[in-house]
């Protein structure tokens, strides 16, 4: 672990050096901040442009808190909110004394679970959650399917094949081989980030970094791209919702 001081604050980072890296990212959480940089890049020089950024790591990391402060973790109970293409709904949970399964429905404007009446309190959350996630693993699908062609069409590149995955860090990956994941959570973002986010994918099928050819090839597609690249990084506040 690496420390930058600064007056009563301080940085903590850690460095993740790649063969693969071009260029030099920095991803910010509340109490450490991980730069990942190219194999050749020395620690000093890594700490000399963390230095420079610390202003911007202060208020990233300042920011970070206050949303997740306003968005706390779910409890899974009628009333919460959970986003759904770029809009919320609220959630309904019902109980149901000839329910087997539980069942996810988006009707009326409200997300409605229902569940069965003969389950305990403790196990009730658990069910809903278990419920909402397989409601938005489908629709997520059904979205990338459905947005997917569009894109690979105008980069002129198809994937070997498209999985959606339960990512704990990730909005999505692309392998070597051609296979391009998604987090299924992705579905709660906008249509216009969740382009972004298939883009960013697909575009990997030509650069297995972030150079700035790799840079290039998203932007012929979606010219605003750092305005979706930072709504994402201001929303991983999401990830921790459905821990």
């Amino acid at each position: 672990m690496n420390i930058i001081q600064f007056g009563n604050k301080q940085i903590n980072y850690e460095i993740v050096h790649s063969s693969r890296k071009k260029t030099v990212a920095i991803y910010v959480e509340p109490t450490i901040v991980t730069v990942r940089a190219p194999k050749r890049l020395s620690g000093e020089k890594i700490r000399s442009l963390v230095e420079k950024k610390a202003r911007w790591i202060f208020d990233k990391q300042e920011r970070i808190i206050r949303e997740r402060r306003l968005h706390p973790p779910k409890e899974f109970v009628s009333g919460e909110s959970f986003p759904y293409l770029g809009r919320q709904y609220r959630l309904k949970v019902l109980r149901s004394v000839n329910r087997l399964s539980n069942t996810c429905h988006l009707i009326s404007g409200r997300l409605q679970v229902e569940i069965s009446k003969n389950l305990q309190e403790k196990d009730a959350g658990m069910a809903v959650k278990e419920s909402l996630i397989e409601w938005y693993q489908e629709h997520a699908k059904k979205k990338i399917d459905e947005r997917l062609p569009r894109i690979a069409h105008q980069l002129g590149r198809w994937p070997v094949s498209i999985q959606i995955k339960d990512q704990k860090t990730r909005w999505g990956s692309c392998s070597r081989s051609g296979i391009v994941r998604f987090n299924w959570k992705i579905i709660m973002a906008s249509i216009s980030v969740l382009d972004y986010i298939i883009t960013h994918e697909l575009c990997h099928l030509f650069y297995q970094n972030h150079s700035p050819e790799y840079w290039k090839k998203v932007q012929s597609i979606i010219p605003d791209y750092r305005k979706k690249r930072d709504w994402l990084r201001d929303h991983a506040f999401i990830m921790g919702n459905f821990a």
